[in-house]
């Protein structure tokens, strides 16, 4: 007996707890919101949808117009290159038609007409000389002509 131990526990609070409020919630009001909270996410699901593929569709015309640019732009490309080689081509056959004489720099010009005047004069003396059988410098040996005598017709008051 001395082995036998005896222990009493008292529990203080109680084991179940009475509901003070009495009322329940009407089962019919929560499955009323309960369905108008559901076909508030359907209709907001809804226009999610319709938001991505307005955006969708924004996108894909965007990037229609960005292609139809580029397409546009090539084709302007290609056109100007085509006007371009065009006017090249007018351009050389106009520049070969002109006389070589507009591609020679002023100083050649005037070197080329000196060069003819020389060879002018140098004919005319030879000719002249031909005729008189002159040798020598033919401006000492050029003599002098009398001038014609004056007519009615040339005394001008303004002469």
């Amino acid at each position: 007996a001395d082995n036998f131990s005896v222990t009493r526990y008292h529990i203080s609070e109680p084991y179940v707890d009475r509901e003070i409020d009495g009322e329940q919630p009407d089962a019919r009001l929560a499955a009323e919101e309960e369905g108008k909270r559901l076909e508030e996410l359907h209709r907001q699901a809804d226009r999610e949808r319709r938001e991505q593929l307005e955006k969708a569709h924004l996108r894909g015309s965007h990037a229609l117009k960005k292609v139809h640019l580029a397409q546009d732009r090539e084709r302007l490309l290609k056109e100007l290159e085509q006007m371009q080689n065009m006017d090249r081509m007018r351009r050389r056959q106009i520049v070969a038609q002109m006389p070589p004489q507009l591609f020679v720099p002023a100083y050649k010009r005037m070197e080329v007409k000196e060069e003819w005047q020389r060879e002018l004069e140098f004919a005319f003396e030879d000719m002249y000389s031909k005729d008189r059988k002159m040798k020598g410098d033919l401006i000492l040996q050029f003599e002098p002509q009398p001038l014609p005598a004056p007519s009615d017709r040339s005394q001008d008051n303004d002469l």
